[in-house]
């Protein structure tokens, strides 16, 4: 089950998009940047998931999980355990997903930084809909919205789909 997972509107520009990306991630790997090199990479991933090419973009992660881990003090890697844990949750990998997805939670409560929480929030309880754990994916949902309420977030709407979708698939169960 795939639980409300994100296409892209336009696959070309995202075509368009990994290829611009992957040359910024080179770039910045053969400069040395660390910090530019994981955030590239993070962006990479996830387009590259959204793209429905996960396994490819969980390879190029887990070469990076070092550099990450380094780089915990600083957002893009939020958004890179952010993207890796999804990337492994859709390769059927979620145990290991819920995790990263723990780990990624924990980054953004520690250095405030509430909008990468809500999209942490937001696929963590995508995937725990997917593991039929609807407690803990409707909390997850439900933190997401209040920070998107508080943030202003247009994606506070996407939210609230999830939302009204668990609660019509938690119908049909019972």
């Amino acid at each position: 089950m795939e639980f409300l997972r994100f296409s892209a509107p336009d696959p070309d520009a995202l075509a368009i998009g990994i290829e611009e990306t992957r040359a910024k991630f080179a770039a910045a790997r053969l400069a040395g940047d660390m910090l530019a090199t994981v955030e590239h990479a993070a962006d990479l991933g996830s387009m590259l998931t959204t793209a429905r090419r996960e396994s490819e973009a969980l390879e190029l992660m887990q070469t990076l999980l070092a550099e990450a881990e380094a780089q915990a003090a600083h957002e893009p890697a939020g958004w890179f355990f952010n993207a890796y844990a999804t990337a492994l949750q859709y390769c059927d990998r979620r145990d290991e997903a819920n995790g990263v997805f723990a780990n990624a939670l924990a980054l953004c409560r520690r250095n405030g930084w509430a909008r990468l929480q809500s999209f942490v929030l937001q696929h963590w309880g995508r995937g725990l809909v997917e593991q039929q754990r609807f407690d803990e994916a409707q909390a997850c949902f439900m933190e997401a919205l209040d920070l998107r309420i508080q943030l202003n977030d247009p994606r506070q709407a996407s939210t609230r789909r999830a939302l009204e979708a668990l609660a019509e698939l938690r119908a049909r169960r019972a």
